[in-house]
């Protein structure tokens, strides 16, 4: 019985129906948020791998120049449309919390946490059982509240004015608070039902990256993530076990127009490594993801200097739905400017995307806000 009901949880979108959860992009263990930090979610992506304040490429942490503390909050707008019916939904995340100093002239130290996967979502339908000879209505509700969650720490170090390079240590810990509940129809004969459950997760990784510029106006980033073992644990006991995903990402940054600047970033995550972390009918595919994005110089606000960026990105979801990927489209505009004498920075950043599996559509909208100190 026990691992039935672990089975049960584990299977996380299947114990209810699609259009009760309300989301798309929350099936099987959850949202990859992309773990982009506010500037880079405006370019979509695109500058993840050079931005210092994403925690993706540890070889990027000497870009910010100095000391970094950011940190941001990104609330998400949903609508799912599934046979004429439309769902609405709100999620508030806090993806990216990073701090970084100087390690001598250099070196470069950072420590970060982020979300690697997110699911927060509420399932309810009718229902009917048998009870002491009697059929008795119900509503059988799923309240799921959780995520998993990746603490780097990373050093980089700066060769010279082309080339850094860094590594980074991943610890991976989260938590699935699940309340599944039954209640009666008739509340005066029976009373309800309710089973609280915590699933617990534990998993490590290293990375490593690299940016450097090839010819003048032209930088490349590379960076790859190898994942070791993760585990489940239910009651203290261990549940199931996998492997975190590895990652492999590369982007190619132009320069060369004043004022300017234009990237092209690809990555892919190999999903896959986690299904045995589930019950055997969870849908995991690996994911690929292309991006464009452009960063470039706004107007002058008195002395405090702006940034517009644009961006566009297509990728697939890890997780599927009735055999089928989950594809997803966004659309992102931004922008930042400096305060208190150059050493703060506000960044805004608002993306539009476009999810479809099958017949069913979600459009979601995320808006970013961050607010970077460099003390």
């Amino acid at each position: 019985m026990r691992r039935l009901l672990i089975t049960v949880l584990l299977g996380a979108a299947s114990a209810a129906p699609l259009a009760a959860q309300g989301s798309l992009s929350l099936q099987g263990f959850g949202y990859p948020t992309g773990q982009l930090s506010t500037r880079a979610a405006a370019t979509a992506g695109a500058l993840g791998e050079t931005d210092p304040g994403s925690p993706i490429n540890p070889g990027a942490l000497p870009g910010s120049g100095r000391s970094i503390f950011s940190f941001q909050i990104d609330p998400e707008y949903r609508r799912v449309s599934i046979n004429d019916r439309n769902v609405n939904t709100t999620t508030v995340r806090f993806p990216v919390i990073s701090v970084g100093t100087r390690a001598g002239a250099r070196g470069f130290f950072g420590v970060s946490f982020s979300t690697l996967l997110d699911r927060t979502w509420d399932a309810s339908y009718a229902d009917s059982v048998i009870v002491s000879g009697t059929r008795v209505g119900s509503r059988v509700a799923t309240t799921v509240r959780g995520a998993i969650n990746d603490a780097r720490v990373a050093y980089a170090w700066q060769f010279n004015e082309r080339i850094q390079a860094g590594a980074a240590f991943h610890a991976y810990s989260g938590a699935n608070r699940i309340n599944l509940s039954r209640t009666f129809d008739d509340t005066t004969t029976y009373g309800a039902l309710s089973q609280n459950t915590t699933l617990s997760y534990a998993g490590s990784a290293v990375s490593v990256g690299v940016v450097a510029r090839a010819v003048p106006h032209l930088f490349v980033a590379a960076s790859a993530r190898w994942g070791g073992v993760m585990r489940t644990r239910y009651d203290d006991s261990l549940a199931t076990r996998a492997n975190v995903p590895n990652r492999y990402g590369v982007s190619f940054t132009y320069d060369g127009i004043p004022g300017s600047t234009l990237i092209a970033r690809i990555n892919a995550e190999q999903w896959s490594r986690m299904r045995t972390l589930g019950s055997s009918d969870l849908e995991v595919k690996d994911a690929t993801e292309i991006a464009l994005g452009a960063d470039i110089a706004g107007p002058k606000l008195r002395t405090a200097t702006t940034q517009v960026r644009l961006g566009a990105r297509t990728r697939t979801l890890p997780f599927g739905v009735n055999g089928k990927a989950v594809s997803e489209r966004t659309l992102a505009i931004g922008g930042g400017t400096t305060f208190a004498r150059g050493w703060a920075t506000l960044d805004v950043s608002l993306q539009r995307n476009s999810r479809r599996s099958g017949s069913v559509t979600e459009t979601g909208s995320i808006l970013s806000v961050g607010l970077t100190v460099r003390p």
